[in-house]
């Protein structure tokens, strides 16, 4: 029962245990620095309220920065540089709230939180180290039977081997699978769940065999949401049109109309900072190089409908070259570098978000010479059944594309975005965002 338990919830506890651990590092600090039962005891009650912030704070940018998923237990000096950027980037912030916000969140003196950011990066790195080992354990496990005969199970397999911290088991069965031989692999194994492709779920005598164990409890999950919780994208390989009669319905009309209102509040609450920042961009452009301030360039939007997509220029004028940007290109100017690298240049596109062309967050709108070459990508015409967006799920999980090869594998990361998006999985994209943007340019 405790072993189904951590299988199940090895997150969570992870989530759980981070808590735990700051609660302990804050005791730890005070006890040690205060020392007697009634100076603590003042102490925690006075620091207890603007720590509580810190612990938001902070869990906030653990989450942003994958600590809660399985790539972050890879290894100890992995767990150990993902626990201290992040502790790094929660002290920054930590600090410029108390210091803005000093009359709310006084804390003095700032040597405890400083101590505090000390014992919880030591004992959190601890803890999930031994986290890491319990997740490896054999009994830890979920065993898998995977009756799939796809290219995608070696894949799948590989990428399990090499991350033991994901917990998982792999174990195939007989070609000739007959319900007898399926029960004897199931017990011998101790299989948890059932991974099957659509090729095998077709064949009658297989869903039989299935049908036979129900009653053990087995999850039986299909082999494109197994690479898909695995990937966080869709195997395009896999799929066909009824997987996007069955997947892509779903009316999200008030999600639309409130995700393009919300949209709106926050250019209008920004607008103090982008218009400064917007006419110095535009004055370093006009003064560096001659030509435009503002690039047009026509895009392809939703339902296939083409939009001009506006843009601080950052090439020299009558630039020719490839479709796809190259490293050291010789087109930009030198202020063009800097804004492209910072994506400083995509300001002007906030009009394309009053406008309602394209959202803050959806797959990238692409050039239509481009969108063209790429209709040879089995079904992409879905990436335009919605708006497109300034970021997307596809531009944090994948670079950006040089061949139709690399489009095809980053089309394969829209299609998750197509199929999951929500509020929640827009607020995680523009915050991880926000953190790419900081971890790359600073």
């Amino acid at each position: 029962m405790f072993s189904e338990l951590i299988k199940r919830h090895k997150l969570s506890i992870a989530f759980l245990g981070d808590i735990v651990v700051f609660a302990l590092s804050m005791i730890l600090v005070l006890y040690v620095r205060y020392g007697n039962s009634r100076e603590f005891a003042i102490q925690f009650s006075f620091h207890l309220n603007p720590f509580l912030v810190v612990l938001v704070l902070w869990l906030i940018v653990f989450y942003i920065s994958n600590l809660y998923t399985y790539k972050a237990f890879s290894n100890i000096l992995e767990i150990a540089k993902h626990v201290t950027t992040a502790l790094v980037v929660s002290f920054s912030i930590t600090i410029s709230i108390f210091y803005i916000f000093s009359r709310f969140f006084e804390l003095t003196p700032k040597a405890n939180l400083i101590a505090l950011v000390v014992a919880f990066g030591i004992l959190d790195i601890l803890w999930r180290y031994i986290q890491r080992k319990v997740f490896i354990q054999k009994k830890y496990r979920s065993n898998i039977l995977m009756l799939a005969s796809s290219p995608l199970t070696r894949e799948i397999t590989e990428y399990i081997d090499v991350n033991p911290q994901l917990g998982y088991a792999i174990h195939f069965s007989d070609s000739n699978i007959h319900t007898l031989s399926l029960i004897k692999t199931v017990q011998k194994n101790s299989i948890s769940q059932v991974v099957i492709d659509g090729k095998s779920l077709k064949d009658n005598a297989v869903t039989k065999v299935l049908y036979g164990i129900l009653s053990r409890q087995i999850e039986i999950t299909i082999l494109t949401d197994f690479y898909e919780s695995l990937f966080r994208c869709i195997p395009l390989m896999e799929i066909g049109e009824e997987w996007f009669v069955r997947e892509i319905t779903k009316n999200k009309r008030i999600y639309e109309s409130t995700k393009y209102l919300i949209e709106i509040i926050l250019i209008i609450v920004s607008l103090p900072i982008t218009i400064p920042i917007a006419i110095l961009i535009g004055i370093s452009i006009a003064t560096s190089s001659p030509g435009p301030v503002i690039y047009k360039q026509e895009r392809v939007g939703k339902n296939n409908k083409p939009f001009t997509i506006y843009k601080f220029r950052t090439m020299k004028i009558d630039a020719e070259g490839p479709f796809w940007t190259v490293d050291d290109d010789s087109r930009f100017t030198p202020i063009g570098k800097f804004l492209q690298h910072t994506h400083l240049d995509e300001i002007p596109q906030l009009l394309n978000v009053i406008k309602g062309n394209i959202s803050f967050v959806g797959p990238r709108p692409e050039r239509t010479k481009l969108a063209k070459i790429y209709e040879e990508i089995p079904f992409y015409e879905i990436r335009h059944i919605i708006k497109p967006g300034i970021t997307g799920w596809a531009q944090l999980n994948f670079k950006a594309s040089t061949s139709i090869k690399e489009a095809e594998k980053k089309f394969q990361f829209d299609l998750y975005y197509i199929k999951n998006r929500s509020f929640i999985l827009d607020i995680f994209i523009l915050l991880k965002t926000a953190r790419t943007l900081f971890v790359k340019n600073f």
